[in-house]
């Protein structure tokens, strides 16, 4: 049997919605990454990049609490690039993980990498987010290679990852 919470967070995913990620979101994106240990890169480039460069675009997850206000549970970033689709970030709350908010984001910025004319799609991801690396392997991206000291805070390295789209 469920527990309450997580029926509710199950009954709040059932009600979630994707929409276009705007700058109106930024104010929510920095708590969002710092719950699921994404680096924030700033107001100023996620509206930056959201406003002025026409191959970044995202969207987001918002629930919809039985009883409460909309809130946002997930996002992606990427850009299209000379027919390549980069995913630079996708991240869950923590308490909405595995309960298909990450896939319906995955499937949405593929939908958008192909309407964009794509035809692979990449991303990085620390070596050591384990749980990442299986989602990813999950919607049938491979190792492709290494890009060593990648991260910071900690410093560690960046598996590459690909799949055709």
């Amino acid at each position: 049997m469920l527990s309450e919470t997580n029926a509710a967070n199950t009954e709040a995913a059932a009600r979630c919605y994707l929409a276009r990620l705007g700058v109106e979101d930024l104010e929510a994106l920095g708590p969002l990454e710092e719950r699921v240990s994404l680096t924030f890169w700033g107001a100023e480039n996620y509206r930056r990049f959201l406003e002025e460069i026409p191959g970044y675009f995202g969207a987001k997850a918002v629930v919809l609490p039985d009883g409460g206000a909309a809130r946002l549970a997930g996002f992606y970033l990427a850009r299209a690039v000379d027919g390549d689709l980069e995913l630079l970030k996708l991240g869950v709350l923590p308490e909405l993980q595995r309960l298909g908010i990450g896939t319906r984001l995955m499937d949405a910025c593929r939908a958008e990498g192909l309407r964009r004319r794509c035809t692979r799609c990449f991303l990085e991801v620390r070596k050591s987010n384990q749980r990442a690396i299986q989602f990813y392997r999950a919607h049938g991206f491979g190792i492709a290679g290494t890009r060593v000291n990648y991260y910071t805070n900690p410093v560690e390295d960046a598996w590459v990852m690909q799949r055709d789209l």
